[in-house]
């Protein structure tokens, strides 16, 4: 290029920014900047931001970049970022965003101080966002590295995500709708391929992407999901997402889970399907080698939303998920001679081998049909929830689905009337998991359905579902004492309240009327004894019956 004054511009323009960022850095890593005592000042950089970590508050400022999809060179547009990073974060962690602050020269020096009502003409250099801060050894990147991450917090976040997504503005309805290209197929494909093509060009990542075949497999799926992604805009499930829910932006808050940090700077990220929003995390979790945290993240998930729908494009949103975390590590390992070239080269290789894993998951899936068979009192719900977490599978439950009154809502937990345990009303329900069963094995994913299915016509139309899908199928016999199934009923009446209404009589009721399996559904049966300790349920070994024959039928794979 020649060197013209527009090719001097774009250096002369980086020098200042520069300085500029050593002038707000000196200030903001000052005690005597801040308007409270600051104690010990942290520092916490990101590549388009940087935090200040200042007594009770922590304070976050855009660096004068230009990235592309982000440009914050002019003080003008980091201020909007600010007021847009308070207004936008409220409903995910209103407790942690209070304000934004301006920082400006006081004679020789820089002082920080609310825009709130302030008075007076003085010469304001950056903004920052004002948050209440936190404990950082409570952000759930930490919490996992120290092996302090729980089933709690994993339910927390699973409760406030879905929480989030439920209420949240939808596309195409009010005053807050984006423009009808965000959330579209179109879009996510130039989402997907920007991600895949400096990977694709950079040779510390080239061979992995090349070998996976990520572009072919993400192309193919692109143009199969295409009607689905937007159907499911027109049906309302593209909303007002965080946007960018990995593990360093959540929080554990008392027994909640603050989701912090979202897109702030692009409406694109952030107008997105539910699903690819879960699926960041989900991505994330597996990423750091916790795929049972996934798995009951995923589970958690459809129990309080019922979307089993969103289930048809999970993969691909997981695969460019993974595929933005590796460019971003990429793009931070910068020169190899850098001291953590090689670590974050090394990050970026297992965001890659999860995307390459997920691909082949989408090119062969092998789901099964596995149906829970068994008396209220069994243990075949509490089983189940610990056989999915193991397994991967994605747990249908006729207790949830039967209370949830409406689509995307969570289930109610107050006894339904007589007239919902009608002959109709059973067959209805059974139908309706049909759907949600369809949509999970569609989706490649091994359906497990809860439910008792002691009736021989609800057990026929699900295996017919299994021949028409040409997909292996299993009934799990759960099975216990008729003391014990009694014993549990008696305590489940008299504790805490949950999805099923079954009690005594009901019991009773199924004890007399249950149609036997017959001589074809018992060769297609695994027979599991529950009278043991609940821990059981989350042990391998307890299951190994079904996973020796699931793995027999598979060839031994």
């Amino acid at each position: 290029m020649s060197d013209t004054p527009i090719s001097r511009h774009v250096p002369n323009r980086q020098r200042v920014a520069r300085r500029h960022s050593r002038l707000v850095d000196a200030a903001l890593s000052r005690a005597s900047t801040y308007a409270h005592p600051a104690g010990r000042i942290v520092r916490i950089e990101t590549h388009i931001s940087m935090v200040y970590l200042a007594g009770r508050y922590a304070y976050k400022i855009m660096k004068p970049v230009d990235f592309g999809f982000v440009n914050f060179v002019r003080l003008d547009a980091r201020l909007r970022c600010c007021e847009a990073e308070i207004r936008l974060n409220a409903p995910f962690a209103g407790p942690i965003y209070r304000d934004t602050g301006e920082l400006f020269l006081d004679g020789r020096r820089c002082r920080l101080r609310s825009r709130r009502g302030v008075r007076g003409n003085v010469k304001v250099i950056d903004y920052a966002v004002r948050m209440r801060r936190f404990d950082q050894r409570l952000l759930f990147s930490n919490l996992l590295a120290h092996g302090e991450l729980g089933t709690d917090d994993i339910d927390a976040a699973a409760t406030s995500l879905a929480a989030s997504h439920r209420h949240a503005h939808r596309a195409g309805r009010g005053p807050m709708a984006p423009a009808a290209r965000l959330g579209s197929a179109a879009l996510l494909r130039e989402q997907v391929l920007a991600a895949l093509a400096p990977l694709e060009a950079d040779p510390r990542t080239a061979h992995a992407v090349t070998r996976a075949g990520l572009r072919e497999t993400c192309e193919c799926e692109l143009a199969r999901l295409a009607q689905h992604l937007d159907g499911r805009r027109t049906n309302g499930f593209v909303r007002a997402c965080h946007g960018d829910l990995h593990l360093d932006n959540i929080v554990r808050y008392g027994r909640h889970a603050l989701m912090f940090d979202c897109i702030e700077f692009s409406d694109e990220l952030r107008w997105i399907d539910v699903t690819c929003d879960l699926a960041f995390l989900l991505m994330d979790l597996r990423a750091h080698g916790r795929s049972a945290y996934a798995h009951r993240l995923l589970n958690r998930y459809l129990e309080a939303t019922g979307d089993f729908a969103g289930l048809a494009a999970l993969r691909l949103h997981i695969v460019y998920r993974a595929l933005v975390r590796a460019l971003v590590a990429t793009l931070k390992a910068g020169s190899p001679a850098r001291s953590d070239a090689q670590a974050r080269a090394g990050v970026a290789s297992r965001y890659l081998a999860l995307a390459a894993s997920e691909a082949r998951a989408m090119r062969e899936p092998a789901p099964w049909l596995l149906l829970c068979h068994g008396f209220s009192g069994s243990g075949k719900s509490v089983a189940s929830r610990a056989l999915a977490e193991l397994s991967g599978a994605i747990r249908v439950s006729s207790d949830l689905e039967r209370k949830r009154l409406e689509p995307f809502a969570p289930p109610s937990l107050e006894a339904l009337p007589p007239s919902a345990y009608t002959h109709a009303a059973l067959d209805a329900l059974y139908e309706r998991l049909v759907a949600h069963v369809r949509d999970v094995l569609n989706a490649g994913y091994t359906a497990l359905v809860d439910a008792t299915f002691l009736k021989a016509t609800h057990r026929a139309r699900f295996a017919a579902l299994a021949r028409e899908l040409n997909r292996p199928m299993l009934i799990l016999n759960f099975h216990a004492p008729q003391a014990r199934l009694a014993e549990r009923v008696n305590a489940r009446a008299h504790g805490p309240r949950d999805a099923s209404d079954a009690g005594a009589d009901v019991l009773a009721a199924q004890l007399a009327q249950a149609d036997p399996l017959d001589a074809r559904e018992r060769q297609r049966t695994v027979d599991l004894n529950t009278d043991v300790e609940i821990a059981a349920f989350s042990r391998e070994p307890w299951w190994a019956p079904l996973f020796a024959r699931m793995r027999a039928e598979d060839g031994g794979n």
